[in-house]
């Protein structure tokens, strides 16, 4: 949900040191309800419906890699209603025991500040702070019922609409293997992190190393299998993932960027992939530009 003090902290994706000026139609105390953000300066005009501003950057995804990820978006957001309308399957029973977000949340170690949380889907992240303390928001591009209880922008990880130096803390969780451009991302993600912010990650790993983690993979494909035999999408070409991540190819892939401040492991029963907790602080600024001028197309990720 829009509020009219999000307003002055947003930018325009597309050129992301840029105002947005806000045209209200409509709004709820200090809810905005239906209008439009535009940026001046590139003449673009962005949409509010029903509370939640889409500052999605519709004209910079035009090329094939943007429209494979289009669908394979389409393909989520079909298996995650399936998840809801079919609760009661055996294999979505075992899936949401698994709740790795409160141990998550005590691992980060947040007590004050502002957290944006990226890919938050219904933004459950939120019940494990103080909201007094710690203020909330969250970006996703698929827009879920529950966004209207909180601070929501619909947006893109590559593209994050909020100006240079506004959170304590960025996290995203369990989202990473569904962005296009890691690259991108982590420059964003040092852009609008403050001065001594942190950033922090909650993400399954799949990799064999024993019996174990063989049957933790299978059990992973199996469901996937399951889930691909009740889901209709429009590609089925598509990945389910856009990426699988080892731990040593996760601390590859931050560590061009990051520092490793915190590590943990969590993992709540045999059958259940493997989680990493990281803690990272961002590198020197301009190196981090540079590496991301040099490897904007190549993220060190085990692509699928």
């Amino acid at each position: 949900m829009l509020t009219t003090d999000m307003v002055s902290m947003l930018r325009c994706p597309t050129s992301p040191r840029d105002e947005l000026r806000a045209e209200i139609n409509r709004w709820e105390g200090k809810k905005i309800i239906e209008g439009k953000l535009i940026c001046d300066k590139l003449n673009l005009s962005y949409p509010i419906q029903v509370g939640v501003p889409d500052l999605i950057p519709y004209e910079k995804l035009t090329n094939y890699e943007w429209r494979m990820w289009k669908d394979h978006l389409d393909g989520f957001q079909a298996r995650r209603e399936q998840r809801i309308k079919e609760s009661n399957r055996v294999i979505n029973k075992l899936g949401s025991k698994s709740k790795p977000q409160k141990a998550f949340a005590q691992f980060t170690g947040i007590t004050k500040g502002t957290i944006l949380d990226i890919g938050c889907g219904p933004g459950k992240f939120r019940f494990h702070f103080d909201s007094e303390a710690v203020k909330y928001c969250g970006i996703d591009p698929i827009v879920l019922p529950e966004v209207e209880d909180f601070p929501f922008v619909r947006a893109l990880a590559e593209y994050i609409p909020f100006e240079d130096n506004t959170f304590t803390d960025v996290v995203v969780i369990s989202a990473m293997d569904h962005f296009r451009n890691l690259d991108i991302f982590f420059k964003e993600v040092v852009r609008v992190l403050k001065p001594e912010g942190k950033f922090h990650i909650l993400q399954s790993i799949h990799e064999i190393k024993g019996p174990i983690t063989a049957a933790k993979l299978l059990t992973h494909k199996i469901k996937d299998a399951l889930e691909d035999r009740e889901t209709k999408v429009k590609n089925p070409e598509a990945p389910k993932h856009l990426a699988e991540f080892s731990k040593s190819s996760l601390f590859e892939t931050v560590t061009h960027y990051f520092n490793i401040v915190a590590t943990d492991e969590y993992s709540y029963s045999w059958y259940s992939p493997r989680k990493m907790f990281l803690t990272l602080s961002p590198k020197n600024e301009q190196l981090v530009h540079d590496k991301t001028t040099d490897n904007v197309k190549n993220a060190k990720i085990q692509s699928l």
